[in-house]
């Protein structure tokens, strides 16, 4: 069967504009970076891309923009659907199906309460079988409950449209129970975690789903590249230079860093529509980041950097305890 997926997918943002509409013209020209990088797949409407903030109308749009300046250079779409049930995961995935614009769809553990694995497996089950496209599972932290390496290989046999895995989880131990379990030459293994990624294509994936591809795109790359042609100094050299971007922007909250760190090769920062505060990068930081990428590379953003409004209205909140974001 081989490798539906590989390589780096970019999970994009959605960028707004200042007054929360989503910005099509930033849109269209990051995809079209994105693919001069040397992108060929694309992770829509995930949480980084604050699929939170969507409506099922505008998450359909966000697809058909990708679609319409990937598609043309033979790039591939997975469009996510992390809803909070099953019956609005099917609806999603059945919006996702009319448009039939996606190559294949991403699902997620159900949110919010603990779910045991027999009912993690029923719930996975039902959404791999409603779909009509390739499915793959992102085991990610932040849900209620991670898939068990028994739970994904009881799926994986007997359900075929499963062919791949988004692992966030940062266990290596579970990710080569997996691994074990399953014929990684027939399946997808996808690293999830920037800060992990390359010890993932050494283990066995075959690429990873990336939100640092946004920023940096030949950065991810050159991890993957590497670690799939048996180069293990190269990828662990080229996953630490990437680690210590993600250590700085990790000072942010959400995504703010990460949108911020758009200007050094794309050229314009990204605006988040959950607001100016949860948008903010300190001054600091900003300061922090613009010293490494002046070490591995990069132009100085010089003025762009500097104090406003914002930084006291946040160092006031911090001194009042309202500022904690992690």
């Amino acid at each position: 069967m081989g490798h539906f997926i590989e390589g780096v997918v970019t999970e994009i943002c959605t960028p707004f504009t200042r007054d929360g509409q989503i910005d099509w013209e930033y849109l269209h020209d990051m995809i079209r970076w994105q693919l001069d990088c040397g992108i060929r797949a694309f992770f829509v409407n995930g949480y980084a891309g604050e699929c939170h903030e969507l409506t099922l109308d505008e998450k359909l749009a966000v697809v058909a923009a990708v679609h319409k300046v990937a598609h043309p250079r033979g790039a591939k779409i997975m469009s996510c659907s992390f809803e909070n049930s099953v019956p609005l995961n099917k609806a999603l995935i059945a919006a996702y199906e009319e448009q039939g614009l996606s190559d294949c769809y991403c699902i997620t553990a159900p949110p919010f309460f603990k779910f045991s694995q027999a009912a993690l497996l029923d719930w996975s089950a039902e959404l791999i079988d409603f779909a009509q496209r390739p499915v793959y599972i992102y085991n990610c932290v932040e849900q209620a409950v991670l898939y068990e390496p028994d739970t994904l290989a009881k799926l994986v046999a007997a359900h075929p449209n499963l062919r791949g895995f988004k692992d966030a989880s940062t266990n290596v131990v579970g990710f080569q129970q997996c691994v074990l379990r399953i014929d990684p030459e027939e399946f997808d293994f996808l690293g999830g975690c920037d800060g992990f990624d390359g010890i993932m294509v050494l283990l066995g994936a075959v690429g990873c789903v990336s939100f640092m591809a946004v920023p940096f795109p030949r950065e991810m790359i050159e991890i993957v590249e590497k670690g799939r042609s048996g180069d293990w100094r190269g990828c662990i050299e080229a996953q630490q230079k990437v680690l210590r971007i993600r250590n700085i922007v990790k000072k942010t909250p959400f995504n703010a860093g990460w949108n911020w760190a758009m200007q050094y090769g794309f050229g314009r920062p990204t605006v988040s529509r959950m607001g100016e505060k949860q948008d903010w990068v300190p001054f600091e930081v900003k300061l922090e980041l613009d010293e490494l990428m002046v070490d591995l590379g990069y132009d100085s953003l010089g003025e762009r950097i500097a104090r406003d409004e914002l930084d006291d209205v946040m160092e006031a909140a911090k001194a009042a305890g309202m500022a904690s974001f992690r």
